[in-house]
């Protein structure tokens, strides 16, 4: 029960990463001007979609009832997060 809880916390925490993501791709994100880097629009925008897709993925899983099948959700969050920061940091070079 405990782990189905954590899990629909982290779930909702993707959701809104992945809304975030998705309403700053033309404006403001952080400290970057997405306005005038349309490759960081971009990152933004296949990152927001990834998280949202990854976050129905964990809704699934989640009713399956299997611990180990949360981990998938758990991995590819993390990486596609991983990899959005990797991305955002070369921005540039």
């Amino acid at each position: 029960m405990a782990i189905t809880i954590v899990m629909l916390i982290f779930i909702v925490v993707l959701l809104l990463t992945a809304w975030y993501m998705w309403h700053r791709r033309n404006g403001y994100f952080m400290i970057y001007d997405v306005g005038s880097d349309p490759r960081l629009g971009k990152i933004l925008k296949i990152t927001a979609i990834a998280l949202f897709v990854e976050s129905i993925l964990g809704i699934i899983l989640l009713f399956l009832n299997n611990k180990y099948l949360n981990l998938i959700t758990i991995a590819l969050g993390s990486l596609t997060i991983l990899i959005f920061s990797l991305l955002i940091n070369q921005k540039n070079e």
